[in-house]
């Protein structure tokens, strides 16, 4: 398994970590075992250039869903506490979540997390097929 790591600009709390780690750990299964959250996870923490984070659009398109299926999932990983709106946007008289990214706060989580989803659910093979169902619309193979 690849090493991974994550782009994190501020001094990391770790008491807050592992209260996090200690409190979600009972739910990793369901967290890591479902293959749209998975896949969001695995877009997010390799998309370093924008500091793990990415449109919901784009995060759809790379799923291939629909996008109320997308915020259902992004709003799970926000409850435990692995992501978190990075920017809203203003549509008409509605303010919208457009940007979600990993919660750089409990990095130790979020890498746990991972772990765990690579090693006992997906391999990375299994992760670069969820998180590429329109690849070949793209480039018409």
């Amino acid at each position: 398994m690849d090493k991974v790591s994550l782009r994190i600009i501020k001094p990391i709390d770790e008491k807050a970590n592992i209260d996090i780690i200690s409190r979600f750990m009972p739910e990793i299964g369901s967290i890591c075992s479902n293959q749209i959250r998975a896949g969001i996870l695995h877009l997010l923490i390799n998309s370093p250039r924008t500091m793990h984070s990415l449109k919901v659009e784009s995060l759809c398109f790379k799923l291939g869903i629909r996008q109320s299926v997308c915020i259902h999932h992004l709003e799970k990983l926000s409850e435990w506490k692995l992501i978190d709106v990075k920017k809203y946007q203003k549509y008409g008289n509605k303010t919208r979540r457009s940007i979600w990214g990993l919660n750089l706060n409990y990095p130790t989580w979020i890498l746990e997390c991972y772990k765990s989803m690579r090693s006992h659910f997906f391999s990375e093979k299994q992760l670069d097929k969820i998180t590429n169902i329109n690849k070949s619309l793209r480039f018409g193979s």
